[in-house]
Order: C-alpha cells, then sequence, then structure tokens
C-alpha cells in the first residue's frame, strides 16, 4: 500500500502544532479524498503507543495511561470508553490480544492517544518525523 504524501503531511502538521497548514491540508483532502487515513492512523497509533508505554506495560500502566488519556482529552471523559480504550492499547502492545473494535470509538481513541502522545510539544520534530517514516514503511508492506 502506498500512503499518500498529504496525508503523512497531515498528521505531521497536526503533531507540530502547523494548524494553518494542517487546516489547508484538510481542505485540500475532503476534495481530492482521504484514501488511507484510517489505515495509516492504525499505524501511527501503534507506534504512539509503543513509543509511549513498553511492549511488557503493566495493566496498571495500561490503566494509568487511559486515565491520564481521558482526563486530557478535549472532549466529555465519558464519551472515551475506558475499557476499549485500554484493550485498544493492549492491542498495540500484544498482537495477540482481541482487536475487534467499533470503528467510531477506536478512530476516537486512537486520535486522541496519538495527539496526547505525540502532540503539543511531547514529541520532538524528530521523534515525528522517526515515526511517520516508520508508519509509512510498515504500511508500504501491507
Amino acid at each position: 500500500m502506498k500512503i499518500e504524501p498529504d496525508l503523512v503531511e497531515y498528521f505531521r502538521t497536526m503533531l507540530k502544532g502547523d494548524y494553518a497548514e494542517n487546516d489547508r491540508l484538510e481542505v485540500q483532502l475532503n476534495i481530492k479524498g482521504w484514501g488511507d487515513f484510517s489505515t495509516l492512523m492504525g499505524i501511527v497509533f501503534y507506534y504512539a503507543v509503543n513509543h509511549r508505554l513498553p511492549v511488557d506495560a503493566s495493566e496498571a500502566d495500561i490503566v494509568q495511561f487511559v486515565a491520564e488519556l481521558r482526563a486530557a482529552a478535549p472532549v466529555d471523559p465519558r464519551e472515551i470508553d475506558a475499557n476499549a480504550a485500554e484493550r485498544l492499547v493492549k492491542a498495540a502492545l500484544d498482537p495477540d490480544v482481541e482487536s475487534d473494535f467499533d470503528p467510531e470509538m477506536a478512530g476516537k481513541i486512537q486520535s486522541l492517544t496519538i495527539m496526547h502522545v505525540l502532540g503539543e510539544g511531547r514529541a520532538s520534530g524528530d521523534e515525528i518525523d522517526a515515526i511517520l517514516a516508520s508508519a509509512v514503511e510498515t504500511a508500504s508492506r501491507l
């Protein structure tokens, strides 16, 4: 699968806080289509979780991470299903974990997690670039 460069730039500008460029790209993507956006978001989510938590994270680590995520979310925390978020995070750390999720809730959890881990200066520009490059490389193998 080939990920369109505009999708990668959309994530890059969002995570680096370049909201004017991000808005411009969003308009452009609304016109030409979002293509494999959900696939790229899932892969970036995987890398964000693995950037923040060790592969052998304990149940308590995951619960704490989800609590932090929900508390920091720009939406009412009740809109984020804590159990689903914990399962989704576990699935990013362990491929043997059941990964059948409501797509709408999964998308919300993924986007909030990506911003919580990588956005607003929590990750350096180099870290963001490396994660996006890894995500594109992973997508190319799908």
